[in-house]
């Protein structure tokens, strides 16, 4: 094995007198170093000079291959950069190229002596790594330091593809003295570099102020002229071109914005379930808590495929809510925190001034409430007051109405006591309530998860419980309206809960039943609320007086509001009692025999029978169902009164 390590002191000398030899190799290295200077010139990047440097180091060397690795303080290592081979080449492979790490000999002893090291052969040396001679196919090889102000920045390779290239110590001045000059080249351009990205980035910086300065003076505009948030947020997304959204602390989405041209359902979404409950998305929001303006995601475990821009808005000293943008089509750039800060800013200012406008109107749910049920109202201004209140005029609410069981006494029935003791029940409970003629209307919202037949089931229980909490409770009434969805959709049902407290006022008597739902009447509570009491109490004594008196006969009624419940379905019937379906013919022959009443075919009739049901349901006088048809008894009776129709 020949191995031959050669210094200046040690390096052959030519056959030409030495100093003809080192002026003769300074002059081809300065000739070569000029051509390289104007590459330098010509080239926008560092490869392209670094391409430059091989290219002319293989022409003055004679070798036809060459690659240069620049030292990486971070890691502390030699990182490859290019590689040249006749033509530039082989840069994938190159740029993965580490060398300098411990076992890495051939650089230690270069970094040790500042001098080219020269390796006649690759596959014998020990200072080599062989598995860099196998991939690079390396039969001899030269390496060459790039010295910058007595400090190693790169390393020069240099060989020969098709078999060992004899380098002599000429080569080695020659090499070392190019190098040289390559490494003060390679500074200078690393320099420029750094002038042009600290240039760049303070253009870009300068840019990201002239548009903050822009969505600054727009969205101020906006809130001087009393924008709902839905404008703020669609003067947003233009300005920024990128979908935003706000919402409210519980992650409810309160308004969405898009540029236009974005793809329908582009929106910020990770506030929203499935991916707020996400232990990486909870995580990321936490290590913010507090910031003014933060960047979360993307977060593919948790399916937060996006970056997003999130900004607390600030009202007073409480969180109101979250402005959120979406990095879609374009990256965000750094100015974009500062922009997200000053409209979270100015979004802020307009929810606390029109709060405090509100505020200032005795209590801003009781008004909102009362402008939502009474319909006086002009859509634009509802909507602005919803907005700031958080208040979702599409949510799924049931109204329920409360008082006295005499009007006289609705007047010292207080909205405020009411919603106080609501809180205490039912803290769970999203309500807005008002003073109404006849007691107090609250706006419930929709409890997720539960159906709409069970919310208005726990609706009348938490009731319940609320009458407990009130002075003379006992005597209060109520009447719980189906969910509804839209503003319409509320006045509509704040009608039906006022017609069951006018039936439960009309018909039940003190102490009786003071607590039924639209369900549980049907549209007979339309009927019941504008008729004569004494009239149809009559009736329904006339009807069934004699059935309810006879406790005997229990049976009886039981089977025939099941009968109504199912439709006038004998088999429906006969399945929910668990008896046999002669069973319930025979009982309903009977009921015909007692009231005279043809209850199972004739519509009159079974119109009659049902209103009379309902009066003495409304009075408390029905017998209580059985166990195995308890949840089958109380169905609406809207499908009791089209069943009678056919």
């Amino acid at each position: 094995m020949s191995t031959t390590v050669r210094t200046r002191a040690k390096a052959t000398p030519s056959k030409s007198a030495p100093g003809h030899a080192g002026s003769a190799s300074l002059r081809r290295a300065l000739a070569a170093f000029s051509r390289v200077a104007a590459a330098a010139d010509d080239s926008a990047d560092l490869d392209g000079l670094l391409h430059a440097v091989a290219r002319h180091i293989c022409e003055l060397v004679g070798v036809e291959r060459c690659s240069i690795h620049l030292r990486d303080e971070k890691a502390g290592l030699f990182l490859g950069c290019v590689c040249y081979a006749g033509e530039p080449t082989r840069d994938a492979d190159i740029k993965r190229s580490r060398v300098g790490g411990p076992s890495d000999r051939l650089i230690l002893e270069l970094l040790r002596t500042k001098r080219p090291v020269i390796v006649d052969n690759a596959h014998q040396d020990p200072r080599i790594i062989k598995s860099t001679v196998r991939f690079w196919k390396i039969h001899a090889i030269m390496a060459v330091p790039m010295i910058f102000q007595d400090e190693v920045i790169g390393v020069i390779f240099l060989d020969d593809m098709a078999g060992p290239h004899v380098f002599t110590g000429e080569d080695a001045e020659v090499a070392s003295t190019f190098g040289d000059l390559a490494a003060v080249a390679v500074m200078h351009a690393q320099s420029r570099a750094e002038l042009r990205a600290q240039v760049d980035a303070a253009q870009r910086h300068i840019n990201a102020l002239r548009r903050s300065s822009v969505v600054d003076e727009r969205l101020s505009d906006l809130v001087l002229q009393g924008a709902t948030l839905h404008e703020l947020l669609e003067e947003l997304a233009v300005v920024l071109v990128k979908p935003c959204a706000v919402f409210d602390a519980d992650n409810t989405r309160l308004a969405t914005a898009a540029p236009p041209g974005t793809d329908d359902g582009i929106a910020p979404r990770i506030l929203e379930s499935p991916y707020i409950d996400r232990p990486e998305v909870r995580d990321a929001l936490a290590a913010h808590d507090g910031s003014r303006a933060f960047v979360v995601g993307p977060l593919p475990l948790a399916g937060v495929m996006h970056r997003y821009v999130i900004a607390p808005i600030i009202v007073g000293a409480e969180t109101w809510g979250r402005l959120v943008v979406m990095e879609h089509k374009s990256r965000f750039v750094g100015g974009d925190m500062l922009t997200l800060r000053r409209a979270a800013t100015l979004i802020a200012l307009q929810v606390g001034t029109e709060r405090q406008a509100i505020e200032a109107d005795w209590d801003a749910g009781a008004s909102l409430a009362a402008e939502v049920l009474g319909g006086c109202c002009e859509e634009t201004v509802l909507r602005r007051r919803a907005e700031r209140l958080g208040f979702r005029l599409d949510a799924p609410r049931a109204v329920m109405l409360i008082g006295p069981r005499s009007r006289a006494g609705a007047a010292t029935l207080d909205f405020r006591a009411v919603a106080a003791a609501l809180r205490k029940v039912a803290p769970e409970l999203s309500v807005h309530a008002t003073a109404v003629s006849g007691g107090v209307a609250v706006l419930a919202e929709q409890l997720p998860g539960l159906e709409d037949e069970a919310f208005t089931a726990y609706l009348k229980d938490v009731v319940r419980r609320v009458g407990a909490q009130l002075p003379r409770g006992d005597r209060l009434v109520a009447g719980v309206s189906p969910v509804r969805c839209d503003r319409d959709g509320y006045r509509s049902a704040f009608g039906e809960a006022r017609q069951v407290v006018e039936c439960i006022r009309r018909f039940s008597p003190p102490g009786g039943p003071a607590i039924f739902s639209s369900a549980d009447l049907g549209a007979g509570a339309l009927f019941l609320a504008t008729s004569d009491n004494e009239l149809v109490t009559a009736s329904a004594e006339q009807t069934f007086g004699s059935l309810v008196d006879d406790p005997s006969k229990a049976d009886l009624l039981t089977t025939l509001c099941s009968f109504f419940d199912n439709m006038a379905s004998i088999r429906r019937c006969a399945a929910c009692l668990d008896v046999h379906e002669n069973t319930i013919r025979y009982r309903l022959a009977r009921i015909e025999d007692l009231t005279g009443l043809a209850v199972t075919h004739d519509p009159d009739a079974q119109l009659r029978v049902r209103m009379a049901l309902l009066v003495l349901l409304l009075q408390g006088r029905l017998p209580e169902p059985s166990p195995a048809v308890a949840d089958t008894t109380r169905r609406s009776s809207l499908e009791v009164v089209r069943a009678a129709a056919t």
